[in-house]
């Protein structure tokens, strides 16, 4: 087997692995809104649509539900967030993959999750904070 092919075999495996790891945590809050109240559900399709989808939940599910995507957890620096993340992004970048495969959507969504993960995270962080946080003065 070539070194490509072996690559592209482990990028797939990594990008399947996420995925029943995402999954499985989608298919529980499927569940949980499968057991709600009608009445509660029908009230909450007639509100407008907000920008968020996850506004059903409140501010701890909601990082309860980032730091599981990114698989970090609660005591998670910036950096260990920063690191999780950028190893999920690196390797479900889409074109790493076929255009128009399975695979190649699962990375997509898998890199919108991570993206979307890692910005309510940091969001309390400033830019500056960010960027300079590794920086060392001697």
């Amino acid at each position: 087997m070539s070194e490509a092919k072996r690559a592209y075999n482990l990028l797939r495996s990594f990008v399947n692995q996420e995925w029943e790891r995402v999954k499985g945590f989608d298919m529980n809050e499927a569940w949980k809104e499968l057991n709600e109240n009608p009445a509660e559900a029908e009230a909450r399709r007639a509100a407008p649509e907000a920008k968020q989808p996850d506004t059903t939940m409140d501010a701890t599910e909601l990082e309860a539900t980032a730091r599981t995507i990114l698989n970090v957890t609660a005591k998670a620096s910036y950096d260990e967030i920063r690191k999780s993340y950028e190893k999920v992004s690196n390797r479900v970048q889409p074109q790493n993959f076929d255009s128009g495969t399975e695979e190649a959507r699962q990375a997509q969504e898998l890199l919108r999750k991570a993206t979307w993960a890692y910005q309510y995270l940091t969001k309390d962080m400033s830019p500056v904070q960010r960027r300079f946080r590794s920086l060392e003065i001697e």
